[in-house]
């Protein structure tokens, strides 16, 4: 993908109340799951809602439908667009790729990317998810980390059938840079959807100095969501390799057994130069612990992680999320869903209005 930019109209950033995705999903279901990633629901009326759902959605899917175009509860939106969730995910822990680029040897930098990759890892707690975003929706944030020292993200989404997107990070003081895009291709397996995550991310690490220019390309795992046992979940392999150092990862997203044992399970290989390095074991939303020459310790903890501020600029474009979306979400949040269907269809209406082009991003040969 290459950046393209176009003047476009903007709008003013103040009235547009902040949310706190935190917060929101306290707010949209407080605890969704339980420790072990299954659902875990006193309502009775949430059940008696749900069940009569998975059966019209799997009858939905098993005909073919879109996702996208499947009718969704709206006691069971995320109160925020994929787009501007994406954003959250991508730069809540973007500190870790700056940390990673001044390390002086080159696993340390391998690792560090690790690490980043890891802090991506995020599901919506089942059976909630963020509104689908639609085509031409932008997302535009950064985060300061000094006056002289700040991080740019900007996504766009570019199509609904199937749901996909493409974002660009930077550092221009630092010399990092992270791009990507994402594409949900969902298929049904009568007991469960299976979301295929394509796409690929690459990240770009360069020393002020000098002494390297490297490349990272990573893979995202997919997604499983089993309906009937009310569970959602990373499966899959994917790589991580650095051409340039020789050094790779391939992480495995295990698959939680029908009885017992744990969900978010992850295990993985490093290698350098086809000759294993470490191994790391543990859970993906928790602790990872890694084992190399020097014995095993802990490699990751997501708890011992901050998330950074994002802000957003004063002005933004007509087509930011956070604006068009405003009034639904905040509907959604008052858990007013009457008055969120009908604001829906009115969005929805003005969105099928609008000239629906790309702006920021084209295909590679474009």
């Amino acid at each position: 993908m290459f950046w393209r930019s176009k003047s476009q109209t903007t709008e003013k950033n103040d009235e547009v109340e902040e949310i706190n995705e935190d917060e929101v999903v306290e707010e949209n279901g407080g605890e969704g799951n339980n420790n072990n990633g299954e659902f875990v629901c006193d309502d009775v009326s949430l059940t008696a809602m749900f069940g009569p759902f998975v059966k019209n959605y799997t009858s939905a899917l098993a005909h073919g439908q879109q996702m996208a175009r499947i009718p969704y509860p709206f006691n069971f939106y995320y109160p925020n667009s994929s787009l501007q969730h994406q954003a959250t995910i991508q730069m809540s822990h973007i500190d870790l790729l700056l940390e990673a680029n001044m390390e002086t040897e080159p696993l340390a930098r391998f690792l560090g990317v690790l690490k980043y990759a890891l802090s991506t890892c995020s599901l919506t707690k089942f059976p909630y998810k963020p509104l689908i975003a639609f085509v031409g929706e932008t997302a535009h944030h950064h985060v300061i980390h000094s006056p002289d020292d700040t991080t740019f993200f900007i996504g766009e989404q570019l199509s609904r059938d199937p749901p996909t997107a493409c974002f660009h990070i930077n550092n221009p003081t630092r010399g990092v840079t992270h791009a990507g895009s994402l594409a949900l291709v969902p298929k049904f397996n009568k007991t469960h959807v299976h979301v295929a995550m394509k796409g690929e991310q690459k990240t770009t690490l360069v020393d002020p100095l000098g002494r390297w220019h490297e490349d990272y390309f990573m893979e995202n795992p997919d997604v499983a969501i089993r309906l009937f046992r009310m569970l959602t979940e990373l499966t899959g392999n994917i790589t991580i390799t650095c051409p340039s150092t020789g050094i790779s990862a391939l992480l495995t997203f295990k698959d939680k057994p029908l009885f017992g044992g744990r969900t978010n399970v992850v295990v993985g290989k490093i290698k350098q130069n086809n000759t294993v390095v470490a191994t790391l074991e543990g859970l993906w939303d928790d602790t990872i612990r890694i084992t190399d020459a020097d014995g095993t310790r802990e490699f990751f903890k997501r708890n011992a992680l901050v998330k950074k501020k994002l802000e957003q600029p004063e002005e933004v474009p007509l087509t930011a999320g956070h604006i068009v979306w405003a009034p639904l979400i905040h509907a959604l949040i008052e858990k007013d869903y009457k008055s969120a269907k009908t604001i829906k269809e009115k969005t929805d209406a003005e969105i099928r209005a609008r000239d629906a082009s790309i702006v920021y991003f084209k295909k590679e040969g474009e």
